[in-house]
């Protein structure tokens, strides 16, 4: 935690990714952990992993990264827990629910699995203000098809560049207090101009790199090695 708390400006939050049992670490025990330790919130897989979650953080925000199904809004709502919207039918979905829960957008900006483009936000946020829910949109966010590797930096740096696009865009329809972050493990270590107002640790926090090519492009670049110590250990008498 401290490690990359070193690499990052003050005002700029860390939150855990704590999804699939926190990397098979234990959910619960590495998010109580962490916590203690001062980190800024958490990211899970699902509105169900984010209940679990809120049994022992009480206050912190909690982000949905996956799909939340229409029956799970009352679960995010009665616990407070932060969704993704990435798709026209769960904006949908939400806007003619009952409930006003907090929700990040999510953004396409060349990883081709989720998000909207940046042509389709005009109609994004009429929606969201028309809807009644302009208070509720929290953050917006992307992600690097490939954070990790160096031969396409370039296509990340383009990915980035659509990205503050698209926050020149949200901040135009007058959009405040909304948070703005692209950078998992790999971002936050090669690309310091990705860092926005938060970055998502997943695999680092739990003392790996994303791939060996990171660990060689980090110290090609900074002429210094982070340290990185994979902090789950076994133990076994050999029967």
């Amino acid at each position: 935690l401290k490690t990359f708390r070193s690499l990052l400006n003050k005002q700029t939050r860390l939150f855990a990714v704590v999804k699939s049992n926190a990397y098979g670490h234990g959910l619960l025990e590495f998010s109580r952990l962490v916590n203690g330790l001062g980190i800024d919130g958490f990211c899970v897989d699902s509105v169900i992993e984010g209940c679990k979650l809120r049994a022992v953080v009480t206050r912190k925000p909690i982000l949905v990264l996956g799909p939340t199904l229409l029956w799970n809004f009352r679960l995010a709502s009665v616990n407070k827990i932060t969704l993704s919207i990435s798709n026209f039918d769960a904006l949908r979905s939400l806007i003619k629910s009952r409930f006003k829960i907090d929700f990040h957008l999510k953004i396409d900006t060349g990883m081709h699995r989720q998000g909207f483009y940046n042509s389709d936000l005009s109609q994004v946020l009429s929606m969201v203000k028309r809807g009644g829910l302009a208070k509720n949109l929290r953050g917006v966010y992307t992600h690097f098809a490939t954070g990790t590797n160096k031969i396409y930096q370039d296509y990340t740096r383009k990915q980035i560049k659509y990205f503050l696009a698209t926050k020149t865009m949200v901040s135009g329809w007058g959009f405040k207090n909304t948070i703005f972050h692209a950078a998992a493990t790999g971002g936050t270590i090669l690309y310091p101009e990705s860092h926005f107002d938060m970055v998502r640790i997943g695999i680092g926090l739990y003392g790996y790199w994303p791939s060996e090519e990171t660990k060689k492009q980090h110290f090609s670049v900074w002429k210094q090695h982070l340290v990185l110590k994979p902090v789950l250990s076994w133990r076994a008498i050999v029967s």
